[in-house]
């Protein structure tokens, strides 16, 4: 079936940004798309007479048949892409790198070594700044910082350098930003991680288990991937890009990271206590006994109905912690402030929650971004269904209604 219309001839070269961007594959019947993957695949859903029901804003409008497209040669489309997407500013700082290293030969930038090996711009986005990459993570502040920049892992292990990171996020609105501390961020970090990762970077030589083994990191030298032998996706055709880039190619997809120590969420308990918390009698202790034994009924599978559990949880999350502020603080950011550093502090120093805290942190629930947590789940539905995310905000605010509404 054609679904594509050249709109380039005699090799002119044709700024048509709202159109897609194709290229033939090997003179064949089929394309591939470079960019504008959603437009052509909601154009095909249209006219195999798919719906789209529940889905209201996805429904394309009316397209003509053929579908119009900017077909050129594969250095056109990725000239093309580069050019749109670098100058509209719908690409961040990582989503530039990483085009240009998959395509364009560019380095292997911070950034997208701290991704494949902690995924820190999916657990931190506001790192995908440029002052972040430029200033911030610049060989001589990583250097004060205790790492070895040249080394595959930063020469650390992988559990202390995303402790690292994760509190260089938390400092990007404040002490750390584009006007203060920027030029110095080792200042404004506890001065005990650093230590704690000077020692470990000396005990331990990089890419080394504590075991003594040789652990398996991705490679700084990684090559990025041909271009003559097909672009992104080369076994995709007509490939969905739901992130807003071009996927990765297969090469790239293979490419070997260090793992951060999973903690199963089977495992860990909702609120963070096997045995449960030991509240006063009240609303908020009502409100958690019922939400703990939802969690309970949800996780053995005794839930006829579970489809939209997760995202309701995070609204009784919501409320719960509306209800404990209105009894102690007044207002939500105040109580979140009050007591949600002094928990994660509490949980770090407890004899057994170590698998609590590396859990917190692998998904992302911090101090820092409980509240807009929280706020999210009391108004996007649809974007909270995240079952070990919302696990872990409950073990954050499991340990501070033990400090705001515990038993003496």
């Amino acid at each position: 079936m054609a679904v594509v219309q050249a709109v380039e001839r005699d090799g002119r070269q044709i700024r048509f940004e709202r159109t897609a961007t194709v290229c033939r594959i090997d003179d064949g019947p089929k394309y591939r798309v470079y960019d504008g993957n959603r437009r052509v695949i909601l154009a095909m859903l249209r006219k195999a007479g798919l719906t789209t029901e529940g889905q209201q804003q996805l429904v394309p409008p009316d397209f003509p048949d053929p579908i119009p497209c900017n077909v050129c040669d594969e250095e056109t489309a990725l000239e093309n892409v580069e050019r749109k997407h670098r100058g509209n500013g719908s690409w961040k700082q990582y989503e530039r790198d990483r085009f240009m290293f998959d395509y364009r030969g560019g380095p292997k930038t911070v950034l997208i070594r701290l991704e494949e090996l902690i995924k820190a711009v999916t657990k931190w986005p506001a790192l995908n700044m440029r002052y972040v990459e430029d200033d911030v993570f610049n060989k001589k502040h990583l250097e004060e910082m205790g790492l070895l920049p040249d080394e595959p892992d930063f020469g650390v292990p992988l559990e202390l350098l995303e402790e690292l990171v994760e509190a260089v996020a938390d400092k990007l609105d404040n002490e750390l930003n584009t006007r203060n501390a920027r030029n110095d961020p080792a200042s404004v970090l506890p001065g005990e991680l650093i230590d704690r990762i000077r020692e470990a970077r000396h005990r331990r030589p990089a890419g080394e288990k504590a075991d003594g083994r040789e652990r398996e990191l991705p490679s700084d030298n990684s090559e990025p991937p041909s271009q003559s032998h097909g672009g992104p996706g080369r076994d995709d055709v007509l490939r969905p890009d739901t992130s807003g880039t071009l996927p990765h190619t297969d090469a790239s997809a293979r490419r070997r990271r260090g793992r951060t120590r999973q903690v199963k969420p089977a495992s860990i308990p909702v609120f963070g206590n096997p045995s449960g918390l030991r509240l006063q009698t009240g609303d908020v202790n009502n409100m958690y006994r019922t939400l703990e034994e939802l969690w309970n009924m949800y996780a053995r599978g005794g839930m006829r109905n579970a489809a939209a559990f997760v995202p309701i949880f995070r609204m009784g999350l919501r409320l719960l912690i509306d209800t404990a502020a209105m009894e102690r603080c007044g207002g939500l950011d105040r109580y979140v402030g009050e007591y949600a550093g002094e928990a994660k502090k509490r949980l770090r120093q407890a004899a057994n929650s170590a698998d609590l805290v590396t859990f917190m942190r692998n998904q992302a629930v911090s101090p820092e971004n409980l509240l807009r947590l929280l706020q999210n789940g009391a108004h996007a539905y649809t974007s909270t269904g995240n079952k070990e995310q919302a696990l872990a905000m409950s073990i954050l605010i499991g340990e501070m209604l033990s400090i705001s509404h515990g038993r003496p």
